[in-house]
């Protein structure tokens, strides 16, 4: 990453005006295929006796040598992507009077679609169903293109209402990275990262046997080249991320040195990243036609897909042809933000500045926070998309908008610094041995007390994997939620409350039904400051780390299916205590 940023302050009577910039480009270059050495996968199937599935064992195939599937990643050249980024801005501390004051701006931001260096980038189109190569054959270099209009307005107000009280509120919209994340890279790899394979073609004979090695070359770089495997599309004119906040807050002097502040806050992000879903998959209806979906049928592209590919064989499957892009296993839009979030809160802080050897503050959150998914898209780069990506309907991803993960509807933290009251120019200045022991001795402690987060609750086994659905949830039958008295980590939520949802059919439960257990932790330091000769000093600390040795109970098991599910198997740390000295010189 390299930026450049400069900012100039023009004052003129009660007017600060700011005007600046800010550029920024960022490089990433990566030599990262994910399996470089390759992937060997042995089975029972050429060990069995001879009609008697399940008498062999993988370790006897490996043995022989025998493999049933290789996996191997291709990079020929480093990926290097390159991205930039302008931004400039403007903004007017305007101070009205002695109880306005008006801050407004504006901020112009231009996110610059990345490319990558060499052209070692294509997409599907979804018109010729084959792969467009960008910076080649009069395509584009970039998958996305440059929005104009990203603008991203600033107002905040600040108005004494009386001498003890203060209203203050704001608003901004705040863009971000055009994949809606951390990334500013939105080109795709595949097939210039590629992985390539070669499996039985009969259960019977073996792909190859280890002494003589398997017999793969890379895929060529053609229109063609991702049959039969995932490859990416995008979505042109899809913009960058933005962020909109907002806070309303009344500040009130309770006493001198003591402050009370009660405010509302709000943000919605739009456009965020969320997981690459499947487009290649069976809608709902036509999931409800239930089993002659998986009769195999004569394949129209055997001999045109790669017998490597489980979509070359002779016959296919009926579910396979119904799906949008039938000769392709699963088809994702790149990096595609279109995920959203709302978060509201309401906040109370009471605070006392440090005065005659004390202070405190203690703060109190009620909010929620609603999104799409909780997650984003893998960051790595990939060879193609991920099949199991955590979506439950790629139509339909209304599904997926449930209380997020890191939803914490109450969060209160309150923090003591106090004094101890023997010590020069404290209450009481004991002399000799007791002196010297409780001198000038300091105690902090911050206390913290949250609710649970939510937990996701999927299913072990996928039974609609083969119509293209990424994850499959259960169905929700009973509360899934238990009193109080009957949580344990041996159960912390009622898992008579879920069913398995069968094939054919999406389960009813929400991405999110259950919470996990609510944080507590006290913390507490004894500090002392000693002066020594020569301006030297030393620092003496006593700290205590979850004082009453609370559990920092970990999330539950949310996988139904699995002998852990509902269960709780991790925890923070028990209580530590840690003695310290620093000498200052």
């Amino acid at each position: 990453m390299t930026q450049v940023a400069n900012t100039v302050t023009w004052l003129r009577g009660n007017h600060a005006v700011k005007i600046g910039a800010d550029l920024r480009w960022s490089r990433l270059n990566v030599v990262q295929p994910p399996s470089p050495t390759g992937l060997f996968q042995f089975t029972n199937l050429f060990t069995d006796q001879p009609g008697v599935a399940g008498t062999g064992t993988p370790l006897a195939s490996f043995l022989l040598g025998q493999v049933q599937t290789f996996f191997i990643d291709l990079q020929q050249d480093e990926i290097r992507n390159r991205a930039h980024v302008q931004e400039y801005f403007v903004q007017d501390d305007w101070r009205t009077s002695d109880r306005l004051t008006v801050n407004a701006g504006l901020r112009y931001t231009l996110n610059f679609p990345s490319v990558e260096e060499q052209n070692q980038a294509a997409v599907l189109d979804f018109d010729t169903r084959q792969l467009e190569y960008l910076g080649r054959d009069s395509n584009p270099r970039s998958a996305r293109r440059l929005h104009w209009t990203d603008f991203g307005p600033r107002l905040g107000v600040s108005l004494r209402l009386s001498p003890r009280d203060v209203l203050r509120s704001g608003y901004g919209v705040v863009w971000i990275e055009q994949a809606g994340i951390t990334t500013p890279f939105t080109t795709p790899a595949f097939p210039f990262l590629q992985t390539v394979s070669q499996r039985t073609l009969d259960n019977v004979a073996p792909a190859f046997v280890l002494a003589e090695g398997p017999s793969v070359s890379p895929i060529p770089l053609a229109p063609d080249a991702g049959l039969g495997q995932g490859v990416f599309s995008v979505d042109r004119d899809l913009g960058s991320g933005y962020a909109q906040q907002w806070h309303a807050a009344w500040q009130r002097e309770l006493s001198a040195g003591t402050m009370l502040e009660l405010a509302y806050v709000g943000s919605r992000i739009t456009r965020i990243g969320v997981p690459d879903a499947n487009l290649n998959q069976l809608t709902t209806d036509q999931l409800a036609l239930g089993s002659p979906l998986l009769e195999r049928v004569p394949n129209p592209y055997f001999g045109l897909i790669p017998r490597s590919s489980s979509l070359g064989d002779p016959t296919i499957t009926r579910a396979q042809l119904m799906k949008p892009f039938p000769e392709y296993t699963t088809v994702s839009l790149y990096r595609n933000n279109i995920g959203t979030t709302a978060y509201h809160g309401f906040e109370a802080r009471l605070e006392r500045r440090f005065s005659r050897g004390f202070s405190m503050l203690a703060s109190y959150t009620r909010s929620r926070l609603i999104d799409d998914a909780s997650s984003v898209f893998d960051a790595s780069i990939l060879t193609g998309p991920v099949a199991n990506a955590p979506v439950a309907d790629a139509f339909d991803r209304a599904r997926d908008r449930d209380d997020s993960s890191g939803d914490i509807p109450h969060v209160f933290v309150a923090s003591v610094v106090a004094e101890l009251p023997w010590g020069e120019g404290r209450r009481w200045q004991p002399g000799g041995l007791v002196g010297a022991v409780v001198t000038g001795w300091t105690i902090t402690g911050i206390a913290t007390l949250q609710s649970g987060t939510p937990v996701a609750v999927t299913q072990a086994t996928n039974f609609n994997a083969f119509a293209g659905f990424g994850t499959q949830r259960p169905n929700l039958v009973g509360n899934p939620e238990l009193p109080a008295d009957e949580r344990s980590t041996s159960r912390w939520f009622n898992t008579a409350g879920f069913a398995v949802a069968p094939q054919f059919t999406l389960g009813s439960s929400s991405r999110n039904p259950v919470r996990g257990p609510a944080y507590r932790n006290l913390d507490l330091a004894l500090i002392r400051s000693l002066g020594l000769p020569r301006g030297t000093g030393l620092d003496l600390r006593v700290e205590v780390f979850n004082v009453t040795n609370t559990p920092a109970l970990g999330a539950p098991n949310g996988l139904l299916g699995s002998p852990a599910f509902g269960t709780i198997t991790s925890a923070g740390d028990p209580r530590v205590v840690q003695l310290a000295a620093r000498l200052v010189f």
